[in-house]
């Protein structure tokens, strides 16, 4: 599996790697918002630092963005750290266009620590 996904406490930590498509990040969102416990989620740390490229085309983008939106609309309190690596820096303004017209507050980071802190995460 290219993704691993696993629920904390106060949020949810998934992990991509190796060749990511849109249509994955489209299903893991799908279930995470679909979850019970996503109503108590507090943040998302989302790892693109694994990733050997990323296959997304515009309608993925506007997709991903529109189920960000809707989420929000259903629990505005998440904080979302998106990790990139040195290679997929190129991405991060994709990455972050992912949360066009989100009420969530929405930080790249480089650094899993800096991640961890600004979540107020304690990893388990």
């Amino acid at each position: 599996m290219p993704h691993q996904l696993t629920w904390e406490p106060k949020g949810v930590y998934w992990k991509y790697s190796g060749k990511v498509t849109g249509a994955e990040i489209i299903e893991t969102s799908t279930v995470i918002y679909g979850d019970p416990r996503f109503d108590d989620l507090r943040y998302k740390l989302v790892d693109f630092s694994d990733i050997e490229s990323i296959d997304i085309d515009e309608q993925e983008i506007i997709e991903i963005a529109c189920l960000h939106k809707a989420a929000g609309l259903s629990n505005p309190r998440i904080k979302n750290a998106i990790l990139i690596s040195a290679n997929t820096s190129k991405l991060a303004n994709q990455f972050a266009a992912f949360f066009n017209d989100s009420p969530w507050d929405v930080q790249i980071f480089k650094e899993i620590d800096k991640a961890n802190n600004w979540l107020e995460r304690k990893p388990v």
